[in-house]
C-alpha cells in the first residue's frame, strides 16, 4: 500500500505546470502571428481573421485549476500591430486541498500597437485559493483594453462561496513608467466581506475594465451614460 509521502508526491506530479508565449507583428499592412510555443495544459488557438485585429484564444486543457496548478501566459504585440485575446471558456477555480492556483499575464505592446484582454469570467469555487498577476509593457502610443471579471460561485447551479481566497494584482507600465497599480485581494470570509454595503452588498460578480489610450477621454460621455 503506497504511503502517505508517496501519495502526496504523486498529487503534486498531476498538477499543472503550464506556458504559452504568443508572438504578433505587423507584415504587408496586416498583423500576422510570427511566434507561437505551448507547453502543458496552455493552449492558444488562432481563428480565421481576414484583417486587423488578430484573434487569439487561449485554452487550459486541464479543464480547471486547484491548488499547487500553475499557468502562464506571455504576449508580445509588435509596433503597429493588433491583437484581441479571449479564453475558449469561463476559467473555474475549484476547492484547494493546499496550496494555491496561480495565473500570471505578461503583455508587452510595441509603439503603437493596440491589445484587447477579454477573458471570459473567472469563477470562483468555495474554498479556492487563487492569485492572479497581470503586467503589461506598453510602447508609446500604444493602447490596451483590459477587463477581467470574476464570479464567486454560480447561483443558477446552487453554488456559493463562503470561504476562499483570491488576490488580484496589476501592474501597467507606458514606456517604462508605473501607469496603473492596484492590489486586489479577499479572503478567507467571502460572503461576509461580499455583504458589507460598501463592497457588493451581497452580489457575487465584479470586473474590472481598464482603457489605456491617447483617445481615451474622448469615450467619457458615452460610458458615463452607460
Amino acid at each position: 500500500m503506497p504511503s502517505i509521502a508517496d501519495r502526496s508526491e504523486k498529487l503534486s506530479e498531476q498538477r499543472v505546470r503550464a506556458t504559452a508565449h504568443l508572438g504578433v507583428r505587423r507584415f504587408d499592412g496586416r498583423t500576422r502571428l510570427a511566434r507561437l510555443h505551448q507547453e502543458g495544459a496552455a493552449k492558444i488557438r488562432m481563428p480565421a481573421s481576414s484583417g486587423d485585429p488578430l484573434e487569439a484564444v487561449l485554452i487550459n486543457t486541464a479543464g480547471g485549476l486547484t491548488g499547487g496548478d500553475r499557468i502562464d501566459w506571455h504576449v508580445e504585440v509588435g509596433p503597429q500591430a493588433a491583437l484581441t485575446v479571449t479564453t475558449q471558456a469561463c476559467e473555474k477555480v475549484y476547492r484547494a486541498l493546499s496550496g494555491q492556483a496561480d495565473v500570471s499575464a505578461k503583455l508587452v505592446v510595441g509603439d503603437g500597437g493596440r491589445i484587447a484582454w477579454l477573458p471570459q469570467e473567472t469563477i470562483l469555487f468555495d474554498r479556492a485559493a487563487f492569485a492572479r498577476k497581470l503586467e503589461v509593457d506598453l510602447g508609446v502610443g500604444a493602447e490596451a483594453l483590459i477587463v477581467e471579471a470574476t464570479v464567486f460561485g454560480r447561483l443558477a447551479m446552487g453554488e456559493s462561496v463562503g470561504h476562499a481566497w483570491f488576490s488580484d494584482r496589476w501592474r501597467i507600465r507606458e514606456n517604462g513608467k508605473l501607469l496603473h497599480a492596484e492590489d486586489f485581494c479577499i479572503g478567507p470570509a467571502v460572503a461576509d466581506t461580499l455583504g458589507r454595503s460598501a463592497v457588493l452588498a451581497g452580489r457575487i460578480a465584479t470586473a474590472t475594465v481598464l482603457l489605456v489610450s491617447p483617445d481615451a477621454e474622448k469615450f467619457l460621455p458615452e460610458v458615463r451614460e452607460i
